[in-house]
């Protein structure tokens, strides 16, 4: 099976992002705890679900431990995993952060990675993703607001090479819609990462779908995650699980617009 069609046999488009951030984690809840509970919850909603390697990065080699073990249990429910990890490098040293995270003792079903040093240090990204059956998302647009003063100039090279290569994805921000209908007229093929979605204020993700609502997830993380911030955790488990139920609503409407 592709790695593509691995997010899409879920029927769902929503990628639920696990970002546990510092200070914000329920009382005496580790954040391998509750990460775990995040997919346990969002399991009958989502495509995907996206840690965020800096927030178990944080956490030193015992949060690396945790996230390969949360990576694990979402992949033993069948629930692909796209590590945001925004990885770039040059010659050997992308070779070996493809090699770490695709295939290796971070594994994933797909990687996020940074193309701003030069094509050339993407290669050793697709080469690794085709032998072992994963994928990649280039940072094509991303969500930030500064996001168009380098992208812009790197958008046409960046495009051809997406468009040249099956293992390559693209991330797309929901908070520039524009960009997304353009990107996507280009790339009518392509899987779009999409994060922005929520609370960095994208709404309209109608132009981030292909034909037959298809490619693209839509990543959601504080505003699921954080739903029921403040309450008792098994209260903020189940706000945890309606926010995704939301989400996953607001997304399938736009979707089969």
């Amino acid at each position: 099976m592709s790695w593509r069609r691995r997010f899409e046999e879920r029927g769902s488009a929503l990628c639920v992002g696990l970002d546990p951030a510092a200070g914000r984690l329920p009382p005496g809840i580790s954040a391998e705890e509750f990460c775990l509970a995040a997919v346990e919850e969002t399991r009958d909603f989502a495509a995907c679900v996206k840690p965020n390697l800096a927030f178990f990065e944080r956490l030193g080699p015992e949060g690396l431990a945790a996230m390969v073990r949360v990576v694990a249990a979402a992949r033993a429910k069948g629930i692909p995993v796209i590590l945001d990890a925004k990885r770039g490098d040059v010659a050997e040293s992308a070779r070996a952060y493809a090699e770490a995270f695709l295939g290796g003792p971070f594994d994933c079903d797909a990687l996020t990675v940074n193309p701003s040093l030069g094509l050339d240090t993407v290669a050793p990204f697709a080469e690794r993703a085709r032998d072992t059956g994963r994928g990649i998302f280039l940072l094509l647009r991303t969500s930030n607001p500064g996001a168009a003063l380098f992208q812009d100039a790197a958008e046409g090279a960046l495009v051809d090479a997406i468009r040249d290569e099956p293992a390559f994805g693209a991330v797309v921000g929901a908070t520039d819609p524009r960009a997304g209908e353009r990107l996507r007229r280009a790339l009518p093929e392509t899987l779009f990462l999409v994060p922005g979605f929520g609370v960095q204020g994208g709404t309209d993700l109608g132009p981030f779908f292909g034909d037959g609502g298809r490619g693209a997830v839509v990543n959601s993380s504080r505003g699921i995650l954080y739903a029921g911030e403040g309450r008792p955790w098994p209260e903020w488990r189940q706000a945890i699980r309606e926010a995704a139920r939301a989400a996953h609503a607001t997304i399938e409407r736009a979707r089969r617009r």
